[in-house]
């Protein structure tokens, strides 16, 4: 439990008017800026976004808080979800109460706030300042308030599902991949206000979600039911992330509960499998144009192909090794992709497992692979990733090898 003072102008209590038995109560004041303490930075975790404090919007509400004397009247203010919350009319001091990480705490307005506790630590925050507070208490979750206010800059679908917790068996498949640490799992996460920090190339969750989607033979199977090779290709991984997003939060059902339980399944039992994705993309990734000569091909006079001399143009998009040629992800998506012929699934246990080692597929069967792509008419990575020949085509090579050869 945590005890958070500070002193403010004009409290009012507001029950809720339709349902006073709920025990919902919303609080309004005006707080004085440099009485927020800097503990109140511990209960952010209710804020669907990180505060990225070098955009446009933060650098006005920076100068508003410091020129304007209207402060108060002119920004949105702060809303706080809290377990108990009371005013001493006598000292003006309002006590709030936050116990539970997952309930209480900033819900929105958290560039305002981290301005005035950024301002308070530079001792250049006058005592003069106020700005606008809405308390709430008696809510059981904060993700429905936070969807609905978090509206200045739109929040992403990726942030509200983080509130929710719908990413928490990801995380656990992903704990000990080289990545893990950088996977963004909602708006601004990772980025670094310190200019002398150390950059971090995040990787949008919803990145990982379309590349574990396409081996999900829940999300996109390659067999129809009546168990004949399916016609349909995976491209909306590609060509529609959050199109992808929503179709693994939903997972084809309106319940909540079910949709959840169903998603938290699939990943469970794509487990033994999901390290091997991405170890067989940072392979094909590092691996693809020594594949292309081997072929005769010279993939360094492509342009998407940024190669210049030798020299290091980039890094590998899980592991960040040096590259000397760029793998367009219009490549990487139908490559990588055309690998989940390769699935299995144990019908006694419902685990996925490899009809055959991937990497070793791709060792045997990469010039050829290369080679279907670099032989199309399509010149972009895009044209080449929207494409469903060419899928189609890289599938049966894989699906031929792992059955056949």
């Amino acid at each position: 439990m945590t005890k958070i003072k500070l002193i403010a102008k004009s409290f009012k209590k507001m029950e809720d008017p339709t349902d006073r038995s709920s025990g919902r109560t919303k609080y309004v004041c005006y707080v004085q800026a440099d009485s927020i303490p800097t503990k109140i930075d511990e209960w952010m975790g209710t804020n669907p976004r990180e505060q990225k404090m070098s955009t446009n919007v933060a650098a006005k509400i920076q100068e508003s808080l410091r020129e304007n004397q209207y402060f108060h009247e002119l920004n949105r203010g702060i809303v706080m979800a809290a377990k108990e919350c009371s005013y001493d009319n006598q000292s003006g001091e309002v006590t709030l109460l936050l116990e539970d990480p997952t309930i209480h705490g900033n819900i929105d307005g958290g560039h305002t706030l981290r301005a005035i506790l950024t301002a308070k630590n530079q001792n250049v925050l006058a005592s003069d300042k106020y700005v606008f507070f809405e308390i709430f208490t008696g809510i059981d979750s904060p993700i429905e308030l936070a969807a609905a206010r978090n509206t200045s800059v739109q929040v992403d679908l990726k942030s509200i599902a983080e509130l929710e917790k719908s990413f928490d068996t990801i995380k656990s498949v992903l704990k000990g991949l080289p990545f893990a640490s950088r996977v963004q799992y909602k708006m601004n996460e990772h980025y670094q206000n310190d200019k002398n920090a150390e950059k971090i190339d995040v990787i949008d969750v919803r990145e990982i979600i379309s590349i574990i989607a396409m081996f999900s033979q829940a999300m996109y199977p390659y067999k129809t039911e009546t168990g004949v090779l399916s016609e349909t290709q995976p491209i909306q991984c590609y060509s529609g992330k959050e199109t992808t997003l929503r179709k693994f939060l939903s997972m084809g059902c309106n319940d909540e509960k079910i949709s959840k339980a169903k998603r938290e399944k699939m990943i469970m039992d794509m487990a033994p499998i999901i390290p091997d994705i991405f170890k067989l993309w940072e392979c094909i990734e590092c691996s693809f144009p020594t594949m292309a000569s081997s072929t005769g091909r010279r993939y360094g006079t492509r342009k998407y192909s940024k190669y210049n001399n030798g020299a290091v143009i980039g890094k590998s998009f899980f592991e960040e090794k040096d590259l000397t040629y760029a793998v367009p992800k219009g490549l990487m998506y139908p490559l990588v992709g055309s690998f989940r012929a390769l699935v299995q699934i144990d019908r006694r246990t419902g685990k996925y497992y490899w009809k055959k080692a991937p990497i070793d597929v791709w060792n045997a069967t990469g010039g050829k692979l290369v080679a279907t792509i670099l032989d199309e008419k399509f010149e972009t990575p895009d044209a080449l990733a929207k494409n469903s020949n060419l899928w189609s085509n890289l599938f049966k090579e894989i699906y031929i090898f792992g059955y056949m050869a």
